[in-house]
């Protein structure tokens, strides 16, 4: 299984003005994010401000991760990237810088 990390954005465009409708929309995301934390389809959920922040997904693959965010587009925006955890990046990392400098 790997690990991906969405870095997701509210789409500014697609979020109503109107104040009733804008918490009518949070209230939605906020019960889709919790039932995903709870079922652990979403490992770890962080904002690092009110529109952007980031989500952490065990998946089999990219295409399951897409799944997860697919479900909160169009209202937000992501990009999906692999995480290769340091126990299985460095040994790969050394090998290459490795050989990078006897060449």
């Amino acid at each position: 299984m790997s690990i991906y990390q969405i870095h997701f954005q509210a789409n500014p465009a697609l979020w109503p003005t109107d104040p009733q409708e804008n918490v009518a929309l949070w209230e939605q995301t906020a019960e889709g994010a919790d039932a995903m934390l709870k079922t652990g389809a979403m490992r770890d959920l962080y904002f690092i401000s009110a529109s952007e922040g980031y989500v952490c997904v065990d998946a089999d693959n990219k295409s399951a991760a897409v799944a997860v965010a697919a479900a909160f587009f169009p209202n937000w925006t992501q990009e999906i990237q692999e995480l290769v955890p340091w126990e299985q990046a460095k040994d790969v990392i050394l090998s290459a810088v490795r050989q990078a400098a006897s060449a």
